[in-house]
């Protein structure tokens, strides 16, 4: 077989050329006059109300001192590998739990789905052909939008709760009063979320190649290459390719890591750990590799579409039933405006019985305004159902439904299909109703555990990679 070449550039070539002052200025991302606060004063939506703005702002200071949870090269790396899945060289696998907890939970939870979706991502690449490019919704998928501000608990009207970094979940007023401080724990956590990915990325290295990750092994590197060797404090240092399955030696398809994705919500949190590369003059989002903006908060001209538009990473929006295809064509002018390959995804959250009368307009109206753009499918939002019992949960087959008609839909109009993204538990939960283990509504009830959405279990996920390599012959 034809070995495709691993999407991640490595060593300088990883560095955007400094184009300042030159006549290719225009190419940078980051408009001149955009600064990570540009936000502020503008229409805003699905934020907590914050009781005491006097601890909102020792909050943000005391982020804005931290150091950085990712680093520009890694992000670089990512915007390099969604431009080969853009250009039908590898597929993305996005996945993990809607609501993350907080503390040692998220740290065993990230070991769980760096195992689990890793097997996924062989499977997939397996039928494919292909490298997959492993991204988890981890290391900062703490808050939530919600459809309601308040809802009914035991009889009593309270803040709805939207996540760890915001309130508790708790039927009790102090829980649910939003609490600015819980955004320091959520850094925390995301700090030794990150950790563990880097830890595990060690022993990937060891596995692949064993002097890989050896600072003592650079003495024999010659120095013009050294920048390859020696681990930077960033994940692609520690092993070539990282973030993606890679074909072995030995033959085979092997997962290397996950990258980092949260849905760039709660700016307050978001802002301060936005950095400036001084080389480039880019600001970065580092509190992340890939950050996303939802269907309630992607309009033009609002809060979270020009904080996304301002930094260097790659972006991506969810889009759903309810997008207008014109509306979609401003949303990638203003994020994307240059065109660059790997910048924007459109993960659409459209639903099986929707998305073959809506996602060919919209498809066709981002085609003829000419932005390159990954196109994605989120097939558990539009599917999302309640039992007679008021239970939140989603239907397998619905979900294979849709990712089918994704791809029907997709090749039929000469596209390629670039990834899925699930809310999986990496666990044996009861949440969504499809398989064995939760074969009727009725079953639903013995694991279930989710702190918002139902998500996946393992043989469920499993399914749905058996699908996808299905669909992808």
């Amino acid at each position: 077989m034809t070995v495709p070449p691993l999407l991640d550039p490595v060593g300088p070539a990883d560095r955007a050329p400094d184009t300042r002052g030159s006549a290719d200025s225009e190419a940078g991302p980051t408009p001149p006059s955009w600064h990570p606060p540009a936000w502020r004063g503008l229409p805003i939506r699905q934020q907590p109300q914050w009781p005491d703005p006097d601890e909102v702002a020792a909050v943000t200071d005391r982020l804005a001192l931290l150091p950085a949870l990712t680093t520009p090269s890694d992000v670089r790396s990512v915007l390099a590998a969604m431009a080969g899945v853009q250009n039908r060289e590898a597929f993305v696998l996005q996945g993990g739990d809607c609501a993350e907890p907080l503390g040692p939970a998220a740290v065993t939870g990230a070991r769980d789905k760096h195992r689990v979706l890793g097997a996924v991502a062989e499977r997939v690449s397996t039928g494919l052909d292909l490298p997959v490019v492993t991204v988890g919704r981890l290391a900062g998928q703490f808050a939530k939008p919600r459809s309601a501000a308040v809802e009914e608990v035991a009889g009593r009207r309270l803040p709805v709760f939207r996540g760890l970094t915001v309130n508790g979940p708790g039927p009790h007023e102090d829980e649910r009063t939003p609490d600015p401080y819980r955004m320091l724990s959520g850094y925390y956590t995301a700090r030794d979320v990150l950790r563990e990915l880097a830890a595990l990325a060690h022993g990937t290295a060891s596995t692949f190649a064993p002097r890989a990750w050896d600072p003592a092994a650079a003495r024999e590197v010659p120095w013009n290459r050294r920048e390859e060797a020696v681990p930077d404090g960033s994940l692609r240092s520690l092993v070539q390719g990282y973030g993606q399955t890679r074909w072995t030696e030995d033959g085979g398809w092997r997962h290397t890591g996950l990258w980092t994705s949260h849905e760039a919500l709660l700016l307050d949190y978001e802002s301060p750990l936005t950095r400036r590369d001084p080389v480039t003059g880019e600001w970065f989002l580092l509190s992340t590799h890939l950050p996303w903006i939802g269907d309630r908060t992607r309009h033009v001209g609002d809060a979270h579409v020009e904080f996304l538009a301002g930094i260097a990473n790659p972006v991506a929006v969810k889009v759903g039933p309810g997008a207008d295809p014109a509306e979609i064509v401003r949303l990638c002018r203003r994020l994307d405006p240059y065109r660059r390959p790997g910048r924007l995804t459109l993960i659409c959250r459209l639903g099986a019985r929707e998305l073959r009368e809506r996602l060919p307009a919209l498809v066709t109206a981002v085609r003829r305004a000419g932005h390159p753009v990954v196109w994605m499918t989120d097939p558990m939002h539009g599917n999302t159902t309640a039992t007679a019992t008021g239970v939140k949960t989603r239907h397998l087959k619905d979900m294979l439904d849709e990712v089918t008609d994704f791809f029907d839909v997709l090749r039929g109009m000469g596209e390629w299909p670039g990834g899925v993204h699930l809310e999986a538990a990496a666990a044996e939960v009861t949440e969504c109703v499809g398989g064995s283990r939760v074969a009727h509504e009725s079953d639903l009830g013995a694991a279930y555990e989710s702190l918002c959405d139902p998500r996946l279990n393992n043989e469920q996920l499993m399914t749905m990679a058996d699908m996808v390599a299905k669909l992808a012959v």
